[in-house]
């Protein structure tokens, strides 16, 4: 399996030695870690959050996807704004990164509806690369990239975004919401030995809406990856919720995965005013190939005080 992986890594090299394949970890079938892919989400409602978020894929394939952040994001209600920071990590085979984020976004209220609002959100980000060749397994001992990877400096990136939803109160009304982000707007080149990592701006879109039924609500939701002019996944996930008490979902990914996912809300969790969500998703390929792959697993985990 090593052997497959470093070709494929090779592989996204090219002859001119620039990777230029999808660079992001693709988001998740969990809503609510949208903040990691779109600063406009940070923090808009009224509560405090401090979250975190786990994953792995393939766990029958060595080298697989591990990715994983950790959040804090707090409301600003007298300025209609509100800030965040993201401790970040993901590795796939030789290649890692890890690093942070640090996310802003402004809140316009009453926007083409009473309770409509329009987040713009800004992010930078500092990341360190590494590659790391030493236990992988190659056909040419000369190769400089397989020997003489390094740890790279770290390297800053830019992004924008953008979400509107038409409620923002989770069980008032029916809602629709959209989101829309660009991550690596502005980034440097990571060189690493003789090889350039060119960044490309990455796209994720979001549309989706809450059909409300007293205390609970049905939640479809849409999101794409995509690294132009490729789409890199679709995710299509429907997830039913019940206030203060539970959650249950099913998703399918375009790549052909499946995914179902549910989690526990206590609520006044210390305090009155405060709540604690557990969550488990699990994925499995539904294709032979990606059987073979072996399923994944995603944990969730969210502390939310209501500040208002």
């Amino acid at each position: 399996m090593k052997y497959i992986y470093s070709i494929f890594c090779l592989l996204l090299c090219g002859f001119s030695h620039k990777m230029i394949a999808q660079q992001l970890a693709n988001s998740s079938h969990f809503g609510a870690s949208r903040v990691a892919w779109n600063p406009a989400f940070t923090a808009t409602g009224t509560e405090l959050v401090a979250d975190a978020f786990f994953r792995m894929q393939w766990l029958g394939f060595s080298g697989a996807p591990v990715t994983g952040f950790t959040s804090l994001q707090y409301p600003l209600l007298d300025y209609n704004m509100s800030g965040g920071v993201l401790l970040q990590f993901d590795r796939t085979g030789p290649v890692s990164k890890v690093g942070g984020q640090l996310n802003y976004a402004y809140h316009l209220k009453r926007v083409l509806t009473r309770e409509g609002q329009l987040s713009l959100g800004l992010s930078g980000s500092f990341h360190q690369y590494a590659f790391d060749g030493s236990n992988e397994i190659y056909n040419d001992a000369n190769d400089v990239l397989i020997l003489q990877g390094r740890t790279s400096t770290m390297y800053p990136s830019l992004g924008l975004g953008m979400f509107y939803t038409t409620q923002s109160k989770m069980f008032d009304k029916n809602a629709f919401f959209v989101g829309l982000a660009v991550n690596q707007l502005y980034s440097s080149e990571i060189l690493i030995s003789n090889a350039d990592q060119v960044r490309q701006k990455h796209l994720h879109f979001n549309i989706g809406g809450r059909i409300v039924q007293y205390d609970s609500y049905i939640e479809p939701m849409l999101t794409a990856n995509l690294v132009a002019p490729d789409i890199i996944d679709v995710l299509y996930s429907l997830k039913y919720e019940k206030e203060d008490t539970f959650w249950a979902g099913l998703g399918y990914s375009s790549t052909g995965m499946a995914a179902m996912q549910g989690g526990v809300i206590l609520d006044r969790f210390g305090n009155r005013y405060a709540k604690l969500r557990l969550g488990a998703l699990a994925t499995y390929g539904l294709g032979s190939s990606l059987a073979k792959t072996g399923p994944g697993f995603e944990l969730y985990i969210a502390y939310q005080f209501d500040m208002d």
